[in-house]
């Protein structure tokens, strides 16, 4: 396995001192090098000790291990709630002290503004010592300011990397218990949710651990504040404080609504993008049954819902952010209306002096605390997600294994045992059987008789429910599905070991593999992985054998690893590898390959998960067995589900206005809300500034000849006080909806867009894209559209219009800032250029290194069975900890940068303050007190809001990228349309003739031929088998007459050109039937008839012909029973029938079979065989086979090499020419069955072109029924 990071930079965290840790100057020579180019992963710095993934894993494993012991005894529920709170309670406790000061500090901070504003009020040019001690204040309010600016970024800093930690522990706890859980509970969650738990669920603790202190903090604060509001103004404060009372439930039940939204929300986005991931690894099957359509509807449906839900939420979400911007607007019009129409005087300082306390508690109370009670809920829902995966069923004890020194042996005495424990019929039903060193055990069966469920059990993954199962010595197994991890074919081999070139270069030979090794670019060292995309279904079954060999193990499970490879290859697997390099172990084979079975030392027929029969070879020969009840099938075993691999970043530019002309649909109407609701937010509280001027002006002149207080207009100023607070909510409100609804109807319009474009795209961008990849623009970047920017982007425009409110203001009040100010922002302008050059590539390297902790898990739960057999779970932690640490060195540093630019940013704003202040003291005489507390109170709420205005300018900009990713996929090359105009004739094709004229084929344009100029005439209601070794251009044959892509030459069917008709009208008229059979998620009736083109009848009865008819009739709901991921619930076996039956039901004129018999028993295939013959006589039949049996008795044998068509003739005559490549393919196979696949050869000769002449009758019968006896069928083929 290759190292996930050979050497990294020590992290100068550990040495920086303390002014260094306040400032982020550590990060300095980070940012020079993200200046000068762009920055790779070895300038990331390693991970700190502390946050390592095993030590973080361990230390709450340990805590939840106790939890569930305690729990246990107690005879309770274990809580993981308790567990996590055990774990972290002390380091998250001391960061609430920093929540003290901060939130005191910012509770003094009006106070000592009410006395600059006093001072302005009572103004008096003669009085130095006033003078003094306002500069003192302004000095305070400095300090103030600084310290605000310093004490945030620590605090945050800290709490986020608590939720690292947090986050980190837990996926370290999921992994480790994915890899350690049963097979019952494997069926009782899918890959996709395992995936979700850690790209989803986890990543609630990041945002929980910000805000969870103000839950105890928000409710302080308000009392505090409460508490000076009361000194200031008296008891209309408590107007004020009961309208916040009042808000606080409606955001938070607004909250609880949202979090339900979400939970139902993210039920939606599950199955949508299961569903996804199924049309993405299907496609070519899609493409093939011409289904797009019925995927489309299907994904469209599951869209629509989930879209509705998510605007349901939005709209919550958008309610909440206009009541955190228009709350405290409504508080101070409450308070102020209280204040005058209790007869009091509005003065300047008590104005600012409450505007500033209710500034200060605003973000706390209003945004803080709903945001903690949103967060708090949605982290219980993840922890109780998270809580029920954890206490899965585990696999349970495995047998043990003997260490080698002492006997090896494999013993089975009366097992039963039961995949599913409420079955009634049991799997696997009274087996005994002992294999020794030395021997040979070969398995057979038909399909669904339980032959990978008998190796599962001596794996120890099937629990016996009786019986003994005893195994010493170390195992090796090989899985029918091959399995392949991200790395190089060598790391694959060796899975851990140490490599020994001339051991290793002996198993290279043993399996076949040195021929495939020298095509590859790089030899064994190239890098395959995301489900082995390079590699052929072959290819990678011997990588698997090369895997098992190269272990050196005991005994040898071997789960029909010649299925997928042609005879030649097949034979020199079983002679050279099985035969000879595994000779002394012992080895257990299931296979379907009877020709082998005379090497065997013991043979074990099986049926319905019972022994029918066993003994040796000669032991068969001499008791003429009946196998002919062995046809029946059953449900075998459920196979471990592919899942969604790993995202890749690609970038392709587009044009910022592009995508906002896509974000955008109602530009004007929007645009125009913004800007009339900022207007009136500043008026607002203008309009109180100037009736405060105003009463203190008459007041001045009253008191000038006596001492009286003569009022303003109330009516008049309150009535205009209140249109502009209605108009601030009003405007406020409408602007938030009106931003949910345009940005989340764009997404919706690119998902569709994007959606319909992947259909329509070539195979060739499915091959050369990995299923993660694409998946990963459905999942994550949709999900970024639909919740993430809408939400960003509303943030971002909210706080940019206040940020230049409140530069207008303070531009307005004092005129000459706007000195100051433009080196200022010069200086604002160049910080954020020069961040965001490092930022975007910190983001890059975050996303990059978090793809492969995903990808490592889907791929470690595809090939669970293999890791636990070669007992490699401990290695495949390790990996995981150092992918979760890679990805934590970026996460890290996209904390600290982020960080290092809001202290930077705070420092400008402090700036910014101190210059207001001092500012208007110097100009005492030019300013009044009114417009001196507006330009004060507006520029203390910059602190804060500025640098978050922009770091969401940041994230917008960041979100954006989603989108540009996105519209990338919505602008794919297309293939040819499914319909044109001049469309076939209805009954067309009548006969089934094939021609191809001088035909290449390739699929890409710079690709290489892959058939080249092949002719060939095809009959009507001709069978033609194609053979040819692996790679020879068999199933590229059929890629050219489905026109999977533009194939060169002419292709004609009963004399239309494919090339002319439309794709649909060209693959609807095929009937295939594939190498890999694919099921979809969905009842029985939508796999058979997508488009309900048939009735129940017809369905009953092509269930019948391929004789399931059975299997599905004891499924609860029969025909409308909804399958599990991809179908995992029936054997290979099982869904290869359900494909015929498909077949069947098209009633086509041409049927195309790639390979299907492959992993088939000899009695499925026979009756696959038996029903092509019997339902297709009318039509034209090709059939690619690995097995020569299958096609010996077609019409014609086309025989393909390196994309070439050799010989093409009928299967007795090219027999008869030694020299031909197809009579060398039929002698490989041994003697017997060469003269066998001879005679039928002949006989079939004569049948066609000599009709009349009658043979001897050559099956023997079986007295009772006159069925050709199965014993015999059997005896043939051997």
């Amino acid at each position: 396995m290759l190292p996930v990071y050979p050497d990294v930079k020590p992290n100068p965290l550990q040495n920086a001192n303390l002014c260094s840790r306040v400032f982020f100057w550590w990060l300095n020579p980070l940012f020079k090098i993200g200046h000068k180019r762009r920055l790779e992963e070895d300038d990331m710095y390693s991970v700190l000790p502390e946050d390592r993934s095993k030590h973080l894993g361990e230390e709450l494993q340990g805590c939840w291990d106790k939890e569930v012991s305690r729990a246990e005894k107690d005879a309770r529920k274990p809580s993981l709630t308790k567990a996590i709170i055990k774990c972290y309670w002390k380091s998250y406790v001391v960061l609430g002290v920093f929540t003290l000061i901060e939130e005191g500090t910012k509770i003094i901070q009006p106070i000592f503004l009410g006395k600059i504003i006093n001072y302005f009020e009572n103004h008096d040019p003669t009085n130095a010592v006033a003078l003094h001690e306002a500069y003192i204040y302004a000095t305070v309010l400095t300090v103030c300011t600084l310290i605000l600016a310093i004490l945030h970024h620590l605090y945050f800093y800290h709490v986020q990397c608590a939720g690292m930690r947090l986050r980190v522990a837990m996926c370290h706890m999921i992994y480790q218990k994915a890899l350690r859980l049963s097979n019952v509970a494997m069926g009782k969650t899918t890959t996709g949710q395992i995936v979700n738990l850690l790209s989803n669920d986890v990543n609630k603790f990041d945002q929980v651990t910000m805000f969870l202190h103000f839950l105890w903090a928000g409710p302080l604060q308000a009392i505090a504040v409460t508490a000076l509001l009361w000194m200031e103004i008296g008891i209309s404060c408590l107007a004020g404080i009961a309208v916040l009372i009042i808000l606080l439930p409606l955001q938070s039940c607004i909250g609880k609504l949202f979090s339900s939204f979400r939970s139902k929300t993210a039920a939606f986005t599950d199955v949508r993008i299961r569903t996804m991931n199924e049309v993405i690894t299907g496609i070519r099957i899609i493409k093939m049954y011409a289904w797009e359509k019925s995927f489309a509807d299907l994904i469209t449906h599951l869209r629509r819902k989930e879209i509705s839900k998510i605007l349901s939420s939005s709209y919550l979400r958008g309610m909440n952010l206009a009541s955190f911007f228009v709350a405290s607007k409504i508080i101070i019009f409450v308070t102020f209306t209280t204040y005058v129409l209790l007869g009091n005087v509005i003065t300047a300082s008590h104005v600012f002096v409450v505007v500033s306390l209710y500034g200060s508690v605003r973000l706390t109370v209003t945004l803080f605390f709903p945001a903690a009670i949103e967060k708090v809920s949605e982290a219980v829902i993840s922890i109780q997600r998270i809580k029920n995966f954890l206490l899965l069923d585990e696999i349970s004890q495995r047998t043990p294994q003997r260490p080698s020194d002492g006997k090896t042996i494999v013993h089975v005495q009366d097992v039963t045992a039961f995949w599913d424990k409420t079955s009634e019929t049991p799997t696997l039903q009274d087996l005994s059987f002992t294999v020794r060193p030395g021997e040979l055990l070969a398995v057979i069966g038909p399909v669904g008789a339980g032959k990978s469920s008998l190796l599962s059990t001596v794996l120890g993954e099937l629990p016996r429910s009786r019986g003994l199962v005893s195994v010493h010595g170390r195992i090796a197994y090989v899985s029918q599905q091959p399995w392949v991890f991200s790395g190089t074919v060598r790391s694959n081999i060796l899975f851990g070991k140490k490599y020994e070139k001339e051991r290793y270069e002996k198993v290279i030979k043993a399996c076949a593999l040195r021929k495939d090794l020298q095509l590859l670019e790089d030899g064994d060292l190239t890098v395959i992985g995301d489900r082995g995309a390079t590699l052929s279904g072959g290819q990678k079954a011997r990588v698997n054998l090369a895997r098992a060999v190269y272990q050196d193990a005991d005994i040898y499970l071997l789960d029909d690893p010649l299925s997928a490879v042609d005879a030649e290859v097949g034979r020199h697997l079983f002679e050279l590898c099985i035969c000879q390099t595994l000779h002394e172990k012992i080895t257990i084979l299931v296979t379907h390959q009877l020709q082998y079975l005379k090497a065997a030392s013991q043979i074990l027929i099986l049926k319905d998960g019972k022994m029918v029969q066993k003994g040796t070879y000669t032991e068969f020969l001499k008791s003429g067995v009946d196998f002919g009840s062995l046809l029946k099938t059953e449900n075998e075993e459920a196979d471990q589900s592919p899942a969604p691999g790993s995202p890749v970043l690609r970038t392709r530019s587009f044009s910022e206005s592009s995508i906002w002309s896509q974000q955008s649909s109602r530009p004007s109407l929007k645009d125009g809300v913004q800007e009339v609701q900022e207007v009136a937010y500043v008026l607002q509280d203008w309009w109180l500034s100037y009736w405060a001027n105003e009463q203190s002006a008459l007041n001045v002149m009253v008191n000038g000849t006596e001492n009286v207080t003569e009022k303003v207009d109330l009516a008049w100023y309150l009535g205009i006080y209140s249109g502009l607070t209605v108009a601030t909510v009003l405007f406020g409100i409408v602007r938030s909806l009106l931003v949910f609804y345009v940005l989340v109807h764009s997404s919706q319009t690119l998902h569709n867009k994007m959606f319909e474009s992947i259909l329509r795209a070539p195979v060739l961008f499915f091959d050369r894209n990995p299923t993660g990849r694409i998946l990963n623009r459905f999942s994550k970047d949709i999900g970024h559209m639909d919740d993430l920017l809408p939400l960003t982007f509303l943030d971002f425009l909210q706080t940019f219009l206040q940020v230049l409110g409140v530069v207008g203001v303070a531009v307005a009040v004092i005129p000459w800032i706007t000195i100051p100010l433009i080196p200022l922002g010069i200086l604002f302008f160049v910080l954020r250029w020069y961040f965001l050059e490092t930022s975007r590539d910190v983001k890059r390297l975050e996303s990059t290194t978090r793809s492969p902790v995903f990808s490592h898990l889907s791929s470690s739960l595809q090939g669970l069975w293999t890791i636990r057999a070669y007992k490699a779970e401990e290695r495949f932690q390790e990996l995981f900890d150092a992918h979760q640490d890679l990805h934590s060195e970026a996460w890290f540093l996209f904390l600290t940068t982020s960080r290092w630019f809001a202290v930077r940013l705070d420092a400008i704003c402090a700036i910014f303050v101190i210059i207001i202040a001092f500012g208007s003291l110097i100009l005492a005489t030019t300013v009044d007190a009114g417009q001196v507390g507006l330009a004060l109170s507006y520029a203390l709420t910059l602190m804060g809001m500025f640098q978050w205005c922009v770091r969401q300018s940041a994230e917008v900009e960041n979100m954006m990228i989603s989108v540009e990713r996105v519209m990338e996929y919505t602008d794919l090359e297309k293939e040819a349309p499914w319909e044109y105009q001049n469309r076939p004739p209805p009954n067309w094709p009548q006969d089934g003739t094939i021609v191809f004229d001088n035909v290449n084929f390739s699929y890409s344009l710079d690709g290489p031929l892959v058939l080249k100029h092949l002719t060939a005439l095809i009959k009507s209601k001709e069978k033609v088998g194609i053979v040819g070794r692996t790679g020879a251009g068999k199933s590229s044959l059929i890629s050219a007459l489905f026109r999977l892509s533009e194939p060169e030459g002419k292709i004609w069917i009963d004399k239309i050109l494919t090339t002319e008709i439309g794709l649909h009208d060209l693959r609807k008229k095929m009937s295939i039937i594939p190498q890999e059979p694919v099921l979809f998620t969905g009842t029985m009736r939508k796999n058979l008839d997508p488009f309900n083109e048939h009735t129940d009848e017809e369905l009953w009865n092509a269930l019948t012909e391929v004789q399931l008819k059975e299997a599905i009739e004891e499924l609860p709901g029969k025909l409308d029973t909804e399958l599990a991921e991809s179908g995992s619930n029936f054997s290979v076996g099982q869904r290869q029938l359900v494909c015929l039956a498909r077949a069947i039901l098209r009633r086509n004129r041409i049927l195309i079979i790639d390979e299907a018999t492959a992993n088939v028993d000899p009695r499925t295939d026979e009756l696959i065989q038996k029903k092509i013959r019997e339902k297709f006589a009318q039509c034209t039949v090709l059939t690619i086979a690995h097995r020569l049996n299958t096609i010996i008795d077609s019409d014609k044998i086309m025989v393909l090499d390196s994309g070439r068509l050799k010989e093409y003739d009928e299967p007795y005559v090219l027999l008869q020419n030694e020299e031909s490549l197809f009579h060398k393919m039929v002698q490989q196979l041994g003697k017997a069955e060469a003269a066998a696949l001879t005679e039928t050869a002949k006989q079939e000769y004569f049948k066609r072109n000599y009709p009349d002449i009658t043979h001897r009758d050559h099956v023997v019968m079986n007295a009772s029924n006159g069925q050709p006896s199965a014993f015999t069928i059997f005896e043939t083929a051997l």
